[in-house]
């Protein structure tokens, strides 16, 4: 009767294919023998033995089925936490051979009345999305460090009115800057634009990060940029975007941090035509007064602060700069900006 009340339930092929159902079946067979055995010496048994052995049966059965409904969650379990997602990597931009766009600071623009009409504000979450979204495969961004220790997605360390961002934490900057956002939330937003698909042909969803040397009306012990790098690469890592950005600057000193700090997440060293002025010729360029400095481990690299406003280094030649990038800074690449 049992047997008979299991096949009812149980397709033939589910027989045959299933571990579990062999197993009950296999019981059921064992213990209902023992039954018959038992019966076959006795004249009879009581209503009491013969439904105590039924429940053995019911409960052999139901322990093989919840082992087995066990090892097969433990089985997906397994298998789920060995899926993982292939991101594109920096590695791949550069190896490939097509050309590709940058968006810089993101697809925004600021005039001086305010946001352009229909356009986000640059170095925002919205100015990378829609940089992504029209095609520009790798976006530009820039961070410099909050006074809570945080990196702060902006341009530059002081505000419009000269009020320097390392002076304010993150709740007072959200409240002036709402569009604005620290580096671990754009980076957490943009990290599945950088998942790799059959569809794409080329790597995209990478983002560069400028980490600008601080200002000398911002830092004028000049003493925050180790922080600064901190708390750059504290949030890369926190994202997991080793390989889906690089780090440039136009401070050799910063890059050095950056490669003592995570040497597997790719620099750039950046170069502006202004270094290779003399200071008489960056005064006449800028109108900024210009102040000899020493700074960094090379005293070959002679450092200047322009004004209040910005610390660079010079460059005696393009050969000077280029072994400067290969050697102290080990950089992965240069970037060129502004050459007349």
């Amino acid at each position: 009767l049992i047997i008979l009340h299991v096949s009812k339930v149980v397709s033939p092929s589910t027989l045959r294919t299933n571990k579990t159902m062999k197993l009950a079946i296999a019981s059921l067979l064992v213990v209902t023998a023992s039954i018959a055995s038992a019966s076959s010496s006795r004249p009879s048994g009581s209503l009491r033995e013969r439904t105590d052995n039924l429940e053995k049966v019911s409960n052999r059965v139901r322990h093989l089925f919840r082992h087995e409904a066990r090892k097969t969650r433990s089985k997906k379990r397994g298998k789920s936490s060995k899926t993982t997602v292939d991101y594109w990597k920096m590695a791949d931009l550069r190896e490939s051979a097509n050309p590709y766009a940058i968006g810089h600071r993101g697809f925004g623009a600021t005039d001086d009345s305010g946001v352009l009409d229909g356009i986000p504000t640059e170095n925002t979450i919205d100015s990378v999305l829609a940089a992504f979204d029209v095609g520009a495969r790798v976006v530009e961004i820039d961070v410099v460090l909050t006074a809570d220790g945080n990196a702060f997605v902006d341009h530059d360390d002081f505000l419009a009115d000269f009020s320097c961002i390392n002076q304010m934490t993150t709740d007072d900057l959200k409240q002036v800057l709402p569009e604005s956002t620290t580096l671990f939330e754009l980076l957490k937003i943009v990290q599945p634009y950088a998942r790799r698909r059959n569809i794409d042909a080329d790597p995209s969803g990478l983002v560069i990060i400028d980490v600008k040397t601080p200002s000398p009306l911002c830092d004028p012990n000049d003493d925050t940029e180790e922080e600064l790098m901190k708390a750059v690469v504290y949030d890369i890592q926190k994202a997991r975007m080793t390989e889906q950005v690089e780090i440039q600057s136009y401070s050799p000193v910063l890059l050095v941090l950056a490669h003592s700090l995570a040497p597997e997440i790719p620099r750039a060293l950046l170069l502006n035509a202004i270094q290779f002025l003399t200071p008489e010729q960056t005064e006449d360029a800028t109108g900024l007064s210009v102040t000899l400095i020493e700074k960094g481990d090379n005293p070959d690299i002679q450092w200047a602060e322009i004004g209040q406003l910005f610390r660079l280094p010079g460059y005696a030649s393009f050969e000077q700069f280029v072994f400067t990038a290969a050697t102290t800074v080990v950089a992965t690449t240069v970037s060129i900006d502004k050459l007349f």
